[in-house]
């Protein structure tokens, strides 16, 4: 019987010394710097949709930074801890609207909603994946980015991660996580000439790559979405979900 996704993800970060709860990474000491509010490792959220594909929906992971605010519990940053926080106890509706965890539900809206007309942005936190590009975190104040060196060491260890992870959209969240998927030495084709939209093959497969600015780069991040008031659409989400569409839908016609 196939492994399940979580169990095998749970599997990968104990055995590369990244686990929370089996923190054994060669860089530990050179990341934390000796800092008391260094907390470890933490996973990547997936859903029980994602994994399952429990409905028509794509694979859709986001890659953002460092997780800016790490919990001091190391069982709170396990896989089945984060999806128990993340899609079960989590209210979307309840966050701020301007910061990065809402703005990351709304997008995943966007795309889902061409595949699932009916679907709600509350729905979408049961669909999707999202993981960081920084395993640890540096607990700076005001969630203020890691530095460089973090995001250095964890390059090694991403790509296999999202061959567990298999997605079929990976949406990048902030430059850190942009080079993260570069360093992969992929092939990287542009889609009309787009400079955020591109396909990339891992595993084999290709992949559709929407790189974004992230919500604390508001500005260039707020210009990239381009919110109509009057007709209450964000023009840069609505333009992306519709080649993100046509993207799986094209590759469903290849496979029959």
């Amino acid at each position: 019987m196939t492994e399940i996704m979580l169990r095998r993800l749970f599997r990968y970060y104990r055995d590369n010394g990244i686990l929370s709860t089996s923190f054994t990474c060669p860089h530990k000491e050179q990341c934390s710097g000796g800092s008391q509010d260094f907390t470890g490792p933490k996973s990547a959220f997936v859903s029980t949709g994602y994994e399952n594909r429990s409905s028509n929906l794509p694979r859709l992971l986001f890659l953002s930074l460092d997780s800016g605010d790490g919990d001091k519990d190391n069982r709170n940053r396990l896989p089945e801890a984060l999806r128990q926080q993340e899609e079960i106890e989590r209210d979307v509706l309840a966050l701020p609207k301007h910061k990065h965890w809402y703005r990351t539900h709304e997008l995943a809206w966007y795309i889902f909603k061409r595949f699932d007309p009916g679907i709600r942005v509350e729905d979408a936190k049961g669909h999707f994946a999202h993981a960081n590009s920084a395993k640890c975190c540096m607990n700076k104040p005001g969630r203020k980015q890691a530095d460089r060196v973090l995001f250095r060491n964890c390059q090694k260890y991403l790509r296999g991660e999202l061959e567990i992870l298999r997605p079929d959209i990976i949406v990048t969240q902030g430059a850190e996580a942009k080079k993260a998927v570069e360093s992969f030495d992929e092939p990287i084709e542009r889609i009309d000439d787009d400079e955020y939209a591109s396909t990339i093959r891992l595993d084999s497969r290709k992949v559709f790559w929407l790189h974004t600015y992230h919500p604390s780069n508001w500005g260039a991040f707020n210009k990239q979405r381009s919110f109509d008031k009057i007709r209450n659409l964000a023009l840069g989400w609505d333009k992306y979900s519709h080649m993100i569409h046509e993207f799986i839908e094209a590759g469903k016609k290849e496979v029959s």
